[in-house]
């Protein structure tokens, strides 16, 4: 039986509001986005961060994780990463964020506190827990700041490191294409480590997409 994750979010986000030394950092104002759930059989678990965008008068349109219910940016990227994995984002795509609350500003901005390792105890059991309904599923996380938030101590720690980059890759010289462990990570899953969206506008992403894609695809698509 699937878990009502959004009530669920919703009781913890309000312990946060009550939390002497957390509740600073929320933005009470608007309700947790809902995940983005696909209509078929979930192949693909999308994770991003935090729902908090730079523009502060736009949060209020966000109501489900990712506006990916509707057009944009992000819904035209991962329907192409879906297209080329096989799948189809609005049939086997789960979506949702390991922080589900809007913060004050975005979290990779506040440097009075590690708004990451401060908020993870709270989220990450609901995460695992909403992740449980998907066994054996892989995930792709958005942006480097979540995928350090969720790896063990020794592994890699830039998104660029698993796509292969070397300080020659102009000239073609890449190392080998890797992804992150069950092992490796907190969650306890095979995690392939993507850009977020807008740094994708970076010349060794871009050359890399294709080939990092195609790589999944052959990794955790094949069978």
């Amino acid at each position: 039986m699937k878990i009502d994750i959004s009530e669920k979010a919703e009781r913890i986000f309000e312990g946060l509001c009550q939390n002497e030394s957390l509740s600073k950092y929320i933005d009470p104002q608007f309700q947790i986005p809902k995940p983005y759930i696909g209509k078929g059989s979930i192949k693909l678990i999308v994770l991003g961060q935090d729902p908090t965008v730079k523009n502060a008068a736009s949060r209020q349109s966000i109501q489900t994780v990712l506006n990916l219910d509707k057009r944009g940016a992000v819904l035209v990227h991962l329907s192409g990463v879906c297209q080329k994995l096989g799948i189809i984002l609005n049939q086997n795509v789960y979506a949702t964020n390991l922080f589900k609350n809007f913060f004050i500003q975005p979290p990779t901005t506040i440097k009075e506190n590690d708004i990451f390792q401060a908020f993870l105890p709270t989220w990450l059991p609901l995460l695992h827990e909403e992740l449980a309904q998907f066994p054996d599923i892989p995930v792709i996380t958005l942006g480097q700041p979540v995928m350090q938030t969720l790896i063990k101590p020794g592994v890699p720690i830039l998104v660029r490191e698993y796509w292969g980059y070397t300080t020659g890759w102009r000239e073609g010289k890449f190392e080998s294409l890797k992804f992150i462990k069950p092992a490796e990570n907190i969650l306890g899953r095979t995690v392939f480590p993507f850009p977020h969206q807008p740094a994708l506008r970076i010349r060794f992403y871009k050359h890399r997409m294709s080939d990092y894609i195609a790589f999944m695809r052959t990794e955790a698509f094949s069978s």
